[in-house]
């Protein structure tokens, strides 16, 4: 799964991530039921903050 933030948006990076894994989902990349990258490496992957991976996991779990 490819995931990407541009940190010079105005978008907050947490929902940039969330967006990037719609994205995913919508273009058939990631189905349900697919496990996501782990936090940590995500974070370490993009060089954000893990409490920022996890937010943006948390949006996508509350939204179902």
């Amino acid at each position: 799964m490819l995931l990407r933030v541009d940190p010079q948006r105005s978008t907050p990076l947490f929902t940039q991530l969330a967006d990037a894994v719609r994205t995913e989902i919508v273009a058939g990349r990631a189905r349900p039921g697919d496990r996501l990258p782990s936090a940590r490496d995500v974070a370490a992957s993009l060089d954000v903050n893990l409490h920022t991976v996890l937010h943006a996991y948390q949006v996508l779990r509350d939204e179902g």
